[in-house]
């Protein structure tokens, strides 16, 4: 009973001392949360975090697998200011004999950019050319998904190189000048230019309330009178502090970069998409507010290519993060849809 008891009083006391630790981070480093979840993820996910050069300028990139014959390797392209870690919670969804890769873009997550680089589209889809000869994604055709912006860059790559690709998965895709203005651009019509570029725990609240529908993820500003409320309310606005403080190093550029998004007047996908040849998937959420649904009409009446639409009902602009298992599951019907056709063209 002397053992035992104490066994207990030291777990008691690791216990007390993790929550203590923990209570520290919260208050003085909460970027520290960002990245402590950013490592669980990846690792929950199975992925390893590797490095490349390629040319004078080092990518980040994390890895799923090994390439298959009779699966192609698929490639994830995240959206701006975003990192590659943003896929985990799908490709936790995933069979773990897919081979999966997830790249940070230049000047996104763990991977640099020079000064006064180029910064449209394809410039872009031609460094991610680059990165997929390194890699040896070029050896085979490949399933080539983005979300946002990385929508956007993943068609330019398809009409660009439609010898490397399989199949395309573009989900709430940016670029495309759309009929109807999202909540997203009223705002920076209305002088908000750089609101997806939050520099204060308000405009970073206010960037996650256009980028999420589900707001059970977000707890509302007026909580009621109780402790328990109140300390959720608390421990989310550390955890949005955490953001900021861990975003500060990338404002100056992403502003950079949003701008000359802008320049182009939204319509850097849009010349593209006519000449996509690959398969196509599009997933939209049905209530995004950062990229009007009504991108869909556009896309429907540019492409030739087979496309598959696929809406997200009670979802917004971040699919992967509510609603990643259905993003996972559609993902993967797609790819089972483009085989069966490929296996009828070759019977045929």
């Amino acid at each position: 009973m002397e053992v035992i008891s104490t066994i207990v009083q030291l777990a008691g006391g690791a216990v007390l001392t993790t929550l203590a630790l923990a209570i520290i981070v919260i208050y003085f480093q909460p970027a520290y949360i960002v990245h402590f979840f950013l490592r669980l993820n990846k690792w929950r996910a199975g992925c390893t975090t590797k490095y490349v050069k390629v040319g004078e300028q080092q990518f980040a990139y994390m890895e799923r697998g090994r390439p298959s014959k009779n699966q192609p390797s698929l490639l994830f392209l995240h959206g701006f200011s975003d990192r590659k870690e943003t896929f985990c919670e799908m490709i936790m969804h995933m069979p773990k004999h897919l081979h999966v890769i997830a790249v940070d873009l230049p000047g996104h997550g763990d991977t640099g950019i020079k000064a006064k680089a180029d910064l449209t589209v394809e410039a872009y889809a031609a460094k991610l050319h680059q990165f997929i000869g390194v890699v040896g994604l070029d050896r085979s055709p490949l399933h080539l998904i983005g979300h946002s912006m990385g929508g956007g860059l993943a068609g330019c790559y398809a009409a660009s190189y439609p010898e490397k690709m399989w199949a395309l998965t573009m989900i709430c895709p940016g670029g495309i000048k759309v009929p109807e203005n999202s909540v997203m651009f009223e705002k920076i019509f209305r002088g908000n230019r750089h609101v997806m570029i939050p520099e204060t725990v308000e405009q970073a609240e206010e960037m996650f309330d256009i980028c999420l529908y589900n707001k059970s993820l977000i707890p509302p500003k007026q909580v009621p009178d109780c402790l328990s409320a109140q300390l959720v309310r608390h421990i989310f606005r550390k955890a949005l502090k955490g953001y900021v403080d861990y975003s500060r190093p990338y404002v100056n550029f992403n502003k950079e970069l949003f701008d000359a998004m802008l320049e182009l007047g939204q319509d850097g996908l849009t010349p593209y998409l006519g000449k996509i040849a690959a398969p196509t998937q599009v997933i939209w959420g049905r209530h995004d507010k950062a990229l009007h649904i009504s991108g869909l009409d556009v896309i429907k009446k540019k492409m030739t290519a087979s496309l598959q639409v696929d809406i997200v009902e009670d979802c917004g602009h971040t699919i992967g993060l509510e609603a990643p298992k259905k993003a996972a599951a559609l993902l993967l019907n797609f790819r089972e849809t483009v085989v069966n056709k490929k296996n009828e063209t070759k019977k045929s």
